[in-house]
């Protein structure tokens, strides 16, 4: 253990220190705020003009902040949980097997490649000290998650005329496990999962075959619940201190994509093709079936996602005034809310190309008047979004 300690940081935790805040915001979610516009500064490409071309604007530069689930944690996060994982009381099996393989990797590689490789090969012991003290009420950000699903849930319900849909019917279910994420990372499930994985320290490369084919064989975290579980676990981490901005751009778009996935696909073929031909697509994307399907299903899900943010912002005037004080802060950085949504919602699909994203993904977002007001697109004659209903 002495050279495991010797490998990671020494890291001071918060500890108990009782959290400042300036009206609704915490010191904690101003530092975020700031910490999210500097990077965004550096993300987007100001050389390029928003109305020509959202693609170059935000995707340019090749440095997107988020992907829809979630990214690998920054450095320092991974440092730091890693040393809370070490300095956790509670010793297991799977737990020494996570610092042998560091270990071993750090023979051959960098401390930042081992702590990339430790987090992508043992995800599950990463969700066990997220969640370890995690419960419904003992963080805003759990509460921000589960009031998102629970709204999701219910405007879904209203959506779709209280039918039965196959994901919308699994959230039910999965929003209640999720009342308690930590349930599915109790050691002793985790020694399970990783009980026939051999780790040896000397023997870096025998080590990642075993992974490989653990992770291929073995893993019950790679489907269903479990993963589920992990994924929303990964994804409330990295939420720490968002603006409801980023949740609406980032979890609730992404399951309006899974659920109009299904929906779409299940429509009246010819009715179907009538109002794709409203949309005057491209002619190398209306030729193409999935094509025409999936700017259906993006046109659909941005479009909901908005407006259900829209709403959460005018439900309450407690939202509205969180809203403004955001927007107080971003504004010293020539950002607000409304460019972080459309910001994070864009830089989704970035590894498509500027053909596929300019013409299928990003059709709903640059026919919304909140888009076109806020980058002074000018006006828009037609608004090929109202053929899609």
């Amino acid at each position: 253990m002495l050279l495991w300690s010797l490998l990671l940081c020494a890291c001071l935790g918060l500890g108990e220190t009782q959290i400042a805040y300036r009206g609704h915001l915490s010191e904690l979610r101003i530092k975020e705020l700031n910490n999210l516009a500097q990077r965004m500064e550096q993300s987007i490409n100001p050389e390029k003009y928003a109305c020509d071309s959202y693609f170059d604007y935000v995707c340019s530069r090749n440095r997107p902040l988020f992907s829809i689930m979630g990214h690998i944690p920054q450095m320092t996060d991974l440092i730091q949980l890693l040393t809370d994982l070490q300095n956790d009381p509670e010793q297991f099996e799977a737990k020494q097997k996570l610092i042998d393989f560091f270990i071993s990797c750090n023979t051959q590689k960098s401390l930042q490649d081992c702590y990339r490789e430790t987090f992508e090969y043992f995800k599950p012991l990463f969700g066990y000290i997220i969640t370890k003290d995690l419960v419904e009420g003992s963080s805003h950000e759990l509460n921000d998650f589960l009031g998102i699903l629970r709204r999701f849930v219910e405007r879904t319900d209203s959506i779709f005329n209280r039918r039965s849909h196959p994901v919308r019917d699994k959230l039910v279910t999965y929003k209640e496990k999720f009342r308690t994420p930590r349930t599915y990372f109790y050691t002793g499930d985790l020694n399970r999962e990783y009980a026939s994985l051999r780790i040896y320290r000397e023997s870096y490369e025998h080590n990642l075959r075993n992974l490989e084919q653990h992770r291929k064989r073995n893993s019950t975290y790679e489907l269903g619940v479990q993963r589920t579980m992990l994924d929303w676990s990964l994804y409330l981490y990295q939420s720490r201190d968002k603006p409801m901005s980023y949740y609406y751009s980032t979890f609730t778009v992404h399951l309006y994509m899974t659920m109009f996935n299904i929906t779409e696909r299940e429509r009246d073929f010819i009715r179907f093709r009538e109002q794709v031909e409203c949309l005057k697509l491209p002619q190398y994307v209306n030729v193409l079936d999935e094509a025409r399907m999936l700017a259906v299903i993006y046109l659909k899900s941005f479009r909901q996602s908005w407006q259900d943010y829209s709403e959460w912002i005018t439900i309450a005037d407690k939202h509205r005034e969180i809203y403004d004080q955001e927007d107080q802060v971003l504004k010293t950085h020539q950002l607000s809310n409304k460019r972080l949504f459309f910001t994070l919602y864009a830089q989704n699909f970035c590894e498509f190309g500027k053909e596929l994203a300019e013409h299928v993904f990003y059709l709903g977002l640059k026919q919304n008047d909140d888009f076109i007001n806020v980058y002074m697109c000018g006006h828009q004659t037609e608004n090929y979004s109202n053929c899609i209903v």
